[in-house]
């Protein structure tokens, strides 16, 4: 008898061949059963595979961070919270890190989990040129820079989102190339860089986008950018030409009003005036009056009752707060106060009109004893409310 040896890809072959021999054989359900379970079984090895690899990865890359957290955090955080300037060569030495050290990509990633740690635990206590030298010292902006020239879009995003994260600083020019990105979140972020940082137009997004969504959290993150750059004194925006864009932006209106009143820009009250005289929109005459209100402009008071006759709901209460807030001691706000108390029909305006009497001065005082002395039973703890120091009639007014 004689007997064949198989070697090398016959051998292989034989067995390939034998078991698809013994397949066809079988019947189609079967088949289809086997094939299915096949599938299956090699799916879940290579999930299996697949887990084990990333949890091993996941443990690596937490123990690198492990060490250079006992290795940086401690020395970061006492050179960051020192007021004294320090120079980068020192900051260097300081850290142990060696001149013209060329940091790997991957020790650069797992240093930045640290960095946005110490700046979200001591952000109020950083000295923010030294913490600008320290990411220098770790080659934070150049590592940045090279995420942001890539072609992966996840990648882009993540390094923007991260920058903010640690208060750090890229080129103007490199984050402004995606101020008009189709991607929406790419967009946003670019935007809020170059707000923060930007020098030379750094609201330019705001004022030429047509199809602008500035939407509740925009009004907090551009607000908390504002105060950002007023802190470090850094050029503040024209409010008034916000209020003043095309195409009109109703949400951008009204966050740009707010913030004059916040940032107490006093010098734009006679503008916000005019405005309000020509303005026909309730939420934006409301943010006018409640910004002339607080910034206390007394040449508002005539227009404010001038408006009262045809004012909405809303409007009536911000006007009355804003001649509270005004409180000029003029006799004639007191009687445009007793007069709205007489004439609304709801308890919530008489409460209001009630409130800003009582806390009036002399005048508003014995307006406000007056109309007591002429109410009904009905009207009576309203009285009783404002006057009573133990209950907190602002919930009412």
């Amino acid at each position: 008898m004689e007997y064949y040896f198989l070697e090398g890809i016959e051998y292989w072959k034989y067995y390939i061949m034998l078991l698809y021999y013994r397949f066809i054989e079988l019947s189609p359900e079967i088949q289809v059963v086997s094939i299915f379970t096949t599938i299956c079984v090699i799916t879940f090895i290579f999930l299996v595979i697949g887990n084990i690899h990333h949890n091993n990865k996941k443990v690596r890359r937490n123990r690198g961070i492990q060490r250079l957290d006992e290795k940086y955090k401690a020395k970061i955080i006492e050179i960051a919270q020192r007021t004294d300037l320090m120079d980068l060569n020192d900051i260097t030495e300081e850290l142990d890190i060696p001149k013209n050290y060329r940091m790997k990509e991957k020790t650069t990633s797992r240093i930045i989990p640290i960095l946005i740690t110490v700046h979200r635990t001591y952000k109020d206590k950083i000295f923010r040129p030294n913490w600008e030298r320290i990411l220098q010292a770790f080659k934070i902006p150049p590592y940045f820079e090279m995420l942001m020239r890539s072609r992966n879009m996840g990648k882009r995003i993540k390094a923007l989102m991260q920058i903010a994260d640690m208060d750090a600083d890229l080129k103007e020019a490199v984050a402004s190339r995606y101020l008009f990105a189709k991607d929406k979140k790419m967009r946003m972020n670019a935007r809020l860089h170059v707000a923060r940082f930007g020098t030379s137009y750094p609201f330019k997004a705001l004022e030429e986008d047509a199809n602008l969504e500035f939407t509740e959290e925009m009004m907090v993150k551009y607000h908390n950018i504002l105060v950002y750059r007023n802190a470090n004194n850094l050029s503040m925006p024209n409010l008034i030409r916000w209020c003043n864009r095309t195409p009109v932006n109703e949400e951008l209106r009204i966050f740009a009003v707010n913030e004059i009143r916040l940032f107490k820009r006093y010098d734009d009250c006679p503008e916000l005036l005019e405005m309000l005289r020509n303005c026909r929109d309730e939420g934006f005459a409301c943010a006018l009056i409640k910004a002339l209100g607080e910034l206390e402009y007394i040449p508002a008071e005539g227009e404010f009752r001038h408006r009262y006759a045809n004012a909405s709901f809303a409007e009536r209460q911000a006007l009355a707060d804003a001649l509270g807030a005004i409180n000029s001691g003029n006799p004639e706000v007191v009687n445009y106060l007793v007069y709205d108390y007489r004439e609304s029909t709801d308890y919530i305006s008489k409460m209001k009109a009630l409130k800003v009497l009582y806390n009036y001065g002399r005048r508003g005082k014995d307006a406000f004893n007056m109309l007591k002395a002429e109410a009904g039973d009905e009207e009576k703890p309203l009285f009783t409310h404002i006057e009573n120091k133990l209950l907190d009639s602002r919930k009412y007014a």
